[in-house]
């Protein structure tokens, strides 16, 4: 008879954090009872709309024969994880960790009419470096208080253009997704990211 587990079936939100620190190889992504990151500058992300989605995965290629129909064989030939997700929090000093090439700034400026003029903004336009961030995910256990399941790309980009629909009859709401880059400096097996559950 199969035996099922409710205490291992996850369902949680997830919490998107940006400028996490990054852990030694064998330590983790270290949180508190609310599942906040304790170490660096963290940045809660704002508010999400559905679900934060992980992807961790090698490119696999088949190695084939002339003499045979089937692959004979199966290659690691890279290897893509990501951190997707729908944003809903528009505002500017917000947007700014999804811009890439983006400056943000804030001020007055006289000329917008009385009591309206204070402002911020993000100008783009023109050939820059691309800044990393780590990013992690951080979703609460539902059958256990103060415990989560942690999942973090330690150094991604946000690689999707945001685009930013403004309706009468809906939220805008905006996609990122953050791709995970190599550190080579890091062992094998732990140069990308980590995942891992409090038990």
């Amino acid at each position: 008879m199969a035996n099922v587990d409710a205490t291992k079936i996850h369902q949680g939100p997830g919490n998107l954090w940006l400028q996490c620190q990054v852990p030694a190889t064998g330590s983790r992504l270290l949180i508190d009872t609310t599942g906040t990151p304790t170490q660096g500058s963290p940045v809660f992300a704002g508010a999400t709309d559905g679900a934060i989605t992980l992807a961790v995965g090698p490119k696999l290629d088949s190695v084939s024969a002339d003499q045979v129909a089937a692959p004979v064989d199966v290659v690691m030939t890279g290897e893509a994880e990501s951190i997707e997700v729908t944003m809903m929090q528009s505002d500017l000093a917000n947007l700014k960790n999804f811009v890439m090439n983006g400056v943000f700034s804030s001020g007055t400026d006289s000329g917008l009419p009385a009591g309206a003029q204070n402002y911020e903004e993000i100008s783009f336009g023109g050939v820059m470096p691309i800044p990393k961030t780590s990013v992690a995910v951080i979703s609460p256990r539902r059958d256990q208080t103060g415990k989560f399941v942690v999942s973090q790309l330690y150094q991604a980009y946000q690689a999707q253009a945001v685009q930013l629909p403004f309706q009468r009859g809906k939220q805008t709401t905006y996609k990122v997704k953050f791709e995970g880059l190599a550190d080579p400096t890091r062992v094998a097996g732990d140069q990308v990211g980590k995942i891992y559950r409090q038990t």
